[in-house]
């Protein structure tokens, strides 16, 4: 097959939405909070349930809620993305999550039952790889549509809504847990629902990007700053303070290596799709890498839109760059943070091949 291209993309969010200050009030936080939540450049977030619901959920009914929703948003994500194109040209399905459990049948699974998927369909799952297994996700897509000479649907899906860890109540406030530096508030703050397709295969459309290189790098040394952890029964999240000092640490090394690989110094690149991860994660990329703010905007815009979506970010954002005023042979930078700590670079080009 010829290189491999990003041929559309599609994202859904949640019915339910609230702004920041509608959140911070129904989680009943004392006021000198309130400046978390409304502060961080976020304007509202989507959530899978009613606000008041999701904060009585046992372990059991988060779960059963997660298969249900998720596979209802991955599905609406997938036909916005496949803008009626034949399902049974798909010969693979990779489905990313790190927010909930279906440990067979998977959520690719149903996905792939509901979007008459052909019965010859590849599956490939990646659970648990936090907000960058948007990278690997379109990785495992490109290597199949090169192997296999057939198209790839991915679809990362979070619902960061149903890990909500209750934290007591004392009188008629909510006094947050001071671990980790009052983690459970700041994730509070941040976090929102969404699903993401991306349908990768090959065509003459030059406003399709190619996939034309790739690089990852993981620090060990940060294992234990980002991520999940399990705690009486639940997932609970893991966000350590100094998150948005290290992104730029993980993400740098492989920016500059797929520029070095490809010959082009970092002024070449045109857009650039960053995680929507929080405004200071996004504030230290920008300075790292020595950006403008212009360059980040559409990052930002996201972030202010929907919070910080996980691994369903770079997707939004994506599908956004792919709607605006884009010219022949642009280049793309698309990069992803998660637990590891890890970064990802993919760098695409638009025009011809």
């Amino acid at each position: 097959m010829d290189q491999p291209q990003i041929i559309s993309i599609g994202y859904t969010v949640p019915e339910c939405s609230y702004s920041q200050q509608e959140i911070f009030s129904a989680l009943r936080y004392p006021s000198k909070y309130r400046r978390i939540f409304t502060g961080g450049g976020i304007e509202k977030r989507h959530f899978s349930v009613p606000l008041e619901e999701l904060m009585s959920l046992s372990w059991q009914q988060q779960q059963d809620r997660y298969i249900e929703q998720a596979t209802m948003l991955s599905e609406k994500a997938a036909r916005l993305c496949l803008e009626g194109r034949d399902p049974a040209d798909i010969g693979c399905l990779v489905f990313c999550s790190c927010t909930g459990f279906a440990p067979g049948p998977t959520i690719a699974h149903y996905l792939a039952q509901r979007l008459g998927l052909p019965p010859t369909v590849y599956f490939a799952n990646i659970i648990g790889q936090g907000c960058e297994s948007g990278f690997p996700g379109l990785k495992r897509a490109a290597d199949f549509t090169i192997a296999n000479s057939k198209q790839a649907l991915v679809v990362n899906c979070e619902l960061a809504s149903l890990t909500y860890f209750p934290e007591p109540l004392t009188g008629d406030e909510r006094i947050p847990d001071p671990e980790n530096h009052w983690e459970l508030l700041r994730s509070n703050s941040l976090f929102g629902d969404a699903a993401a397709a991306v349908l990768v295969g090959s065509d003459d459309d030059w406003r399709h990007p190619l996939i034309i290189h790739t690089e990852t790098h993981t620090n060990f040394d940060y294992l234990g700053d980002l991520g999940y952890t399990w705690r009486d029964g639940r997932l609970r999240v893991l966000l350590s303070r100094r998150v948005p000092e290290l992104a730029p640490k993980v993400v740098g090394p492989a920016v500059l290596r797929a520029l070095a690989y490809l010959g082009m110094p970092i002024e070449s690149i045109d857009w650039w799709v960053i995680h929507a991860a929080g405004d200071t994660v996004l504030d230290n990329i920008r300075d790292a890498l020595g950006l403008d703010e212009d360059q980040i905007a559409l990052s930002r815009e996201t972030m202010s839109r929907y919070g910080n979506t996980s691994s369903t970010s770079v997707g939004i954002t994506g599908k956004r760059l792919m709607e605006e005023n884009i010219k022949p042979h642009d280049t793309v930078a698309m990069l992803s943070v998660g637990p590891g700590m890890t970064g990802g670079c993919t760098i695409l080009q638009f025009g011809g091949k």
